[in-house]
């Protein structure tokens, strides 16, 4: 009897230690992207936040998980962080504090690092992707997040049967 409690109990706390990695996400992303997150693997990416020009919000030792501006339901705010293509061909990293339409043609306008106004308007066209979420450097946030990134893009039984 008492051996059936203890490989219970082992059973139990592997089960736990197993799924320890995606509770983690879920803490960190919320329950709605990292359900979306397996829904449409193909529009998440984690980025390191090594050369993003958005301190003091992004560090270099950060990551980034980004929704793609190909997800289906991608939309961008005032208050959002947008990583997009600048005229020099580099990458930025700004929030959105104004948003214009000419037309059809939206424009974004972005603060900058220290909350400078970005020079130029941004275009649809040029951006990349809404950072969701910026995670600490850590050991263990690394590890949860490549086994969420292995497990929405490598053994994700519903992205095998889909062509997104």
């Amino acid at each position: 009897m008492k051996r059936k409690i203890k490989k219970t109990i082992q059973f139990i706390i592997f089960i736990l230690l197993l799924n320890l990695p995606f509770m983690t996400m879920i803490q960190i992303t919320g329950m709605e992207t990292f359900l979306d997150s397996f829904e449409n693997s193909n529009y998440y990416v984690q980025l390191k936040g090594n050369g993003i020009s958005m301190h003091p919000t992004v560090n270099d030792d950060d990551y980034i998980i980004l929704q793609k501006a190909s997800h289906p339901e991608f939309s961008v705010e005032k208050g959002d962080i947008i990583l997009y293509c600048k005229d020099d061909g580099g990458t930025a990293c700004h929030r959105v504090y104004n948003i214009n339409s000419i037309g059809t043609l939206k424009q974004y306008h972005t603060k900058g690092n220290t909350n400078d106004f970005g020079d130029e308007p941004i275009y649809e066209y040029q951006i990349l992707g809404k950072v969701k979420h910026i995670v600490d450097s850590n050991i263990w946030n690394a590890f949860s997040m490549k086994i969420w990134d292995i497990s929405i893009h490598n053994l994700n039984v519903n992205a095998l049967f889909t062509n997104n």
